[in-house]
Order: structure tokens, then C-alpha cells, then sequence
């Protein structure tokens, strides 16, 4: 499930006019915060929303002695907010709170959420109707942010639901594991392409460990730099020993043109190993899968480096084959 967090300090630009001394002189920069929110898609659920409840905001202050030296916490109600995250993948994000002033100094995030209950609160809808949506805590820590005079800071709570979304048969839960906190500013955009001959060659060499009706998933998957085919590690809490668990997954898809394509979004710059295979339906997020289970990646993709451009948010493109 994909939908992301987003601080952003609000920038309060002056625009100077007029001829030599006649013009007014304007405010200067007044810090804040934007938060968004984004996903990537999980198998076999079409909506999963979220609820919002509260964002709180811990002064960092300073440490002493062993005392923390910060403020009391500010609390934001955010209970207006109900965000079907399915619906902003890849580089859109739903923005939760948008240019809040908030002074300079060091905040500690927390977003609380309202898990799922009868016809209120949190919910995924999938073949099988609606379930309530828990979590291993009904909030997110989203880590500490430094709000600069005169700044802006931009970061995004990514949330890959094929590696955080688990369902136990009654209701789903929403892990923290496969969540990534990127700072906007140094963070880029990844749109990529398998060739045609990779898929064709997947499913023949796998036929008889297609899925229902006969269906293949097909999967790319980001690794750390460096890390070989046989590194590659399934979904899973925690990496197989020996193994380098994915840093996000990503659908592979036919586009409009025919092309195969899949998009993993707000990715902190720099170069990640990418893994290709059309065994998704056998990777299952709650467990590392075992040699007997068949599933394997199948081709090692290449190395994919992703640039930020000025300000962030550059759109970088890699091809696996052809």
C-alpha cells in the first residue's frame, strides 16, 4: 500500500516591486511543515484507508545530565483526514498537513491513526469484502525533524504495503517494516522497464508454478548496491541469514504502449541493485520463503542510480534486459 509523509517548512517568498527605494519591504521566511503521505500497492486489496487521528510534535530542546530539556508536545488534530492510500502510488503523495508554522528547533514525529472497528475507523477492502485495519501501534514514528530559520525541509513517509500489510483471516495489519522516511530534498523518483524477452522467459522456465489461472506476478525488487542474485532475499520481517532483505517492491505491469514498466517512488538518492521475478504470488510478507516454497528472483536487473536533481524529486529511469 503506498501513500507517503511529507514535512515541508512553509516558504513565505516577498516580492520586492516598484523603482529604486519605493518598494515595501516583505516578510521574510517563516518556517512550518507540509506532511504527505504515499504507498506502493499490496497484492489483492483495492482500497486501504486510513483514518487519521492526531499528528504530535515533541520539542527535541537539548540533552544535559541526563535530562531532556525539550517542550511539551503539540498536538494536531488531524481527524478530517480519511486517506485511501491506494490512490497515490509512485511520485504522488496526499498531503496531510500543508505549511504549518512551526518555529525552529528539533521535533520528534508521531502520527496516530484510528484502527479499524465495526464501521469506524481504519479498513482494507479486498475479494473477500471489508476488514478492519490494526496495527502493531495505531501511530507512526516518523523520526526527528529540524526545522531551520529561515528553511524549508521536505520529507516523505513512504509505506510499501506488499512488505507491510499482513492479514491473519479476520483482519489486516499495518506493520512498521517496509516504511522509509526520505528527505525530499535528496530523495528521486524511479521509473523502470523489463524487457519483454525476461517475461516471456519467467513464465516458461516457471510454468508450472503459475497462480491461479494460471497468472504470474511479476515483481521488481530494490536492493542495497552490490548485493548479487543470490543475495536477494524475499519479503519478509527480517532478512534469511546470509540474505539482503529488499528495500522496496514495486508491481511489474504492461502500459498503455505494451511496455512492461513498474515505478517505486521518493527513493534517497544514490545506487540500489534491482531484482526481477514473476514468482511474486509465492513471496508472502510474513514469512522468509524457504528453497522448497520455488519462489526465487530470476534476474539480477543492474544497478539503477537515482539522482535527486536541485530540490529533489528528479525522475530517473532504468531498463532491466533487452
Amino acid at each position: 500500500m503506498k501513500r507517503v509523509v511529507w514535512i515541508m517548512a512553509a516558504l513565505l517568498v516577498g516580492c520586492g516591486g516598484g523603482d529604486g527605494d519605493s518598494a515595501t519591504p516583505q516578510p521574510g521566511p517563516a518556517e512550518g511543515l507540509s506532511i504527505g503521505l504515499s504507498d506502493a500497492p499490496a497484492d489483492g486489496v483495492s482500497h486501504l484507508v486510513l483514518q487519521m487521528h492526531s499528528l504530535e510534535l515533541t520539542p527535541g530542546g537539548h540533552m544535559g545530565g541526563g535530562h531532556h530539556g525539550g517542550g511539551d508536545p503539540i498536538v494536531l488534530d488531524m481527524s478530517h483526514h480519511r486517506v485511501d492510500m491506494l490512490a497515490y502510488q509512485g511520485d504522488d503523495a496526499y498531503q496531510l498537513l500543508h505549511q504549518h508554522q512551526l518555529g525552529p528547533g528539533r521535533y520528534q514525529l508521531r502520527l496516530h491513526w484510528t484502527p479499524g472497528s465495526g464501521d469506524h475507523g481504519s479498513y482494507v477492502d479486498d475479494g473477500q469484502g471489508r476488514h478492519p485495519l490494526h496495527g502493531e501501534q495505531p501511530y507512526f514514528d516518523l523520526g526527528e525533524v529540524t526545522v531551520r530559520e529561515g528553511e524549508h525541509q521536505n520529507f516523505t513517509l513512504e509505506m510499501d504495503l506488499r512488505q507491510g500489510l499482513h492479514h491473519n483471516g479476520e483482519y489486516y495489519e499495518l506493520a512498521h517494516h517496509g516504511m522509509r522516511w526520505v528527505d525530499n530534498d535528496t530523495m528521486g523518483h524511479l521509473k523502470g522497464t523489463v524487457d519483454a524477452s525476461w517475461i516471456a522467459d519467467c513464465e516458461a522456465d516457471n510454468a508450472s508454478l503459475a497462480g491461479p489461472d494460471s497468472q504470474f506476478i511479476h515483481v521488481a525488487y530494490l536492493y542495497p548496491d552490490g548485493t548479487t542474485l543470490e543475495q536477494m532475499d524475499d519479503i519478509a520481517p527480517e532478512a534469511a541469514d546470509g540474505l539482503v532483505a529488499p528495500l522496496a517492491t514495486s508491481w511489474v505491469h504492461q502500459d498503455h504502449n505494451g511496455d512492461w514498466v513498474f515505478g517505486i517512488g521518493f527513493l534517497p538518492a544514490g545506487s540500489y541493485q534491482v531484482g526481477y521475478t514473476c514468482l511474486g504470488h509465492l513471496d508472502q510478507p510474513d514469512t522468509n520463503e524457504a528453497a522448497e516454497s520455488d519462489f526465487a528472483l530470476y534476474r539480477d536487473g543492474g544497478v539503477v542510480t537515482i539522482e535527486s536533481g536541485e530540490g529533489g524529486g528528479h525522475h530517473n529511469t532504468h531498463r532491466c534486459g533487452g
